[in-house]
């Protein structure tokens, strides 16, 4: 008895058209309570992509996205044209045919400019701290 196993691949379109579903619902019901089923899917798919496909360009954009929107739960504050844009976003995005460090560098500033943090996690320096003079 022969057993094949069949691997199917996992692409970002196909992915992505689980994103833009829940982004959509997200546009939809912006400001509700059911907004966050659809964050927590969206978050879920997100992670699934990451780990299916880490090291695709297209991963990168949607992990900004993700720390965007999941830093201290930011996703609430966005509004609907803000999710609309993204939405764009990622249909042009993986609607290319190659996708290159140019654009991801460009999909990721049209992400800060619709009003998206993309790097949540800085460190602020308090300029007013005492240095110790002895270190010196």
């Amino acid at each position: 008895m022969n057993i094949e196993q069949t691997v199917l691949e996992v692409s970002g379109v196909e992915i992505t058209k689980t994103l833009l579903v829940d982004l959509q619902k997200l546009q939809q019901y912006t400001g509700e309570p059911i907004a966050a089923v659809y964050a927590d899917n969206l978050l879920r798919t997100m992670r699934s992509l990451r780990d299916k496909l880490p090291f695709d360009p297209y991963t990168e954009v949607v992990m900004a996205l993700h720390d965007a929107l999941f830093f201290e739960n930011r996703w609430i504050d966005y509004n609907a044209n803000q999710y609309k844009g993204v939405c764009e976003l990622l249909t042009s995005l993986v609607n290319q045919e190659t996708i290159n460090n140019s654009s991801v560098e460009s999909a990721i500033l049209t992400l800060e400019n619709l009003g998206f943090d993309t790097l949540p996690f800085g460190v602020k320096i308090d300029d007013d701290l005492e240095t110790d003079e002895d270190e010196e």
